[in-house]
């Protein structure tokens, strides 16, 4: 499987993060074309080869018509949730986008759903954030790393007036991730790349050793003054990805809720699965009061903590939950491509102590396959898990 490591040594921003996809040798017209599938128009993409700092890198603008919209983080969900982009490029985006809505509400002291996106709610801040979680996917990648973020120094105006740097939503944003202060009067990180970054990077620990596919820079629109303002992202080819066997921690919020209309179960789940939560689910149950009720159980890793904790408050109508610490066993993972009578589906495979111990067919690609073939999804399931099955041997 491919990994991506990104190397923020001159900070991350949306269009930086573009322009190292790019750089790595992504199609622009194959990422415009995936990103057309979004109810936006009047937008494109230009990309160009500049020099920062004596080395070359992709420089990517986003073009945009003027708009007159502030966008809430509903509004986000609307646009992205029920288009045809992939399952991964929508959960990536949506987390991204929870975190950053999160960041800013805490910083405002207000409540998230009351956040009004202005910059990063603005047409060119949803293709940066979409595009580079498009782009990873289109390039193959499963799990992304990252080494140290620096950030700038001095001050930034923006919507809200002038603020210090980093900016105080990206100071939020990189709570546990570690950074790097630098003397760079200007903002080296912005609040768009941090998000996408949070989102997309599960362990900061090193990468496992990896074989290097390709790798590329994505220039900044300026030239840096005591460093290239550029990132780099290297893509690298890992056959079992680095969860292991060993219990891992992590968190599990529990809440029983007897009131809440059952209209809003699938937009919690959803809210709550975006903010960065492994999993999410309800039981049947009985109430303090003998009422029937459903019992929220989330598992989450501790970074997630904040802006699951903001969408189990705003979109529920509990009024507190249950934190504990607990054991989670993850087999190691491995996706393999393989070929069927209807077309390419891509297997992931379990391992357990080195043995392979499930390989199951990726289901939104057997749809996929199965509409374009016309026939029932179980008829491709069927095809893809013969093929798999040899897997085991």
């Amino acid at each position: 499987m491919k990994i991506a490591v990104f190397d923020p040594c001159s900070g991350i921003s949306g269009n930086m993060i573009l322009g190292a996809l790019l750089d790595n040798g992504l199609s622009l017209e194959e990422l415009v074309a995936g990103l057309r599938v979004l109810p936006l128009s009047g937008w494109d993409i230009v990309a160009s080869k500049v020099m920062r700092g004596g080395l070359s890198g992709t420089h990517v603008e986003v073009i945009i018509p003027h708009e007159h919209v502030h966008r809430h983080l509903s509004d986000i969900v609307a646009l992205i949730e029920p288009s045809s982009l992939h399952p991964w490029v929508k959960q990536k985006a949506l987390s991204a986008f929870s975190l950053l809505a999160s960041a800013e509400a805490s910083v405002h002291g207000i409540d998230v759903e009351k956040v009004h996106f202005h910059e990063v709610g603005a047409m060119d801040a949803i293709i940066d954030i979409v595009g580079s979680c498009l782009g990873l996917h289109m390039l193959g990648v499963h799990d992304v790393y990252s080494s140290s973020v620096a950030v700038g120094t001095g001050t930034v105006s923006c919507a809200h007036g002038i603020m210090p740097l980093p900016a105080p939503a990206t100071s939020r944003l990189l709570q546990g991730v570690p950074v790097v202060p630098t003397s760079e009067p200007s903002e080296l990180t912005t609040p768009t790349g941090a998000a996408v970054l949070t989102a997309l990077v599960e362990s900061w620990d090193a990468p496992p050793a990896y074989v290097g596919v390709s790798s590329g820079m994505g220039a900044g629109s300026r030239q840096g003054k005591t460093r290239a303002n550029l990132l780099r992202l290297i893509i690298g080819s890992s056959a079992v990805a680095t969860q292991s066997d060993e219990g891992n921690s992590c968190l599990m919020i529990e809440a029983v809720i007897d009131d809440l209309d059952p209209r809003i179960w699938p937009v919690l789940n959803a809210g709550i699965l975006a903010a960065g939560a492994f999993d999410c689910y309800a039981r049947n149950c009985l109430g303090k009061k003998g009422r029937p009720a459903m019992e929220l159980v989330v598992h989450l890793p501790e970074s997630a903590r904040e802006s699951v904790l903001s969408v189990v408050f705003a979109h529920s109508s509990t009024l507190g939950v249950r934190i504990s610490d607990v054991e989670r066993v993850v087999l190691q993972r491995e996706f393999k491509q393989v070929s069927t009578r209807y077309g390419d589906v891509t297997i992931k495979l379990g391992y357990f102590s080195d043995r392979v111990v499930s390989a199951e067919p990726e289901f939104e690609e057997c749809v996929a396959l199965a509409d374009a073939a016309g026939v029932p999804v179980k008829v491709v399931l069927q095809s893809a898990r013969g093929v798999a099955a040899e897997l085991f041997l």
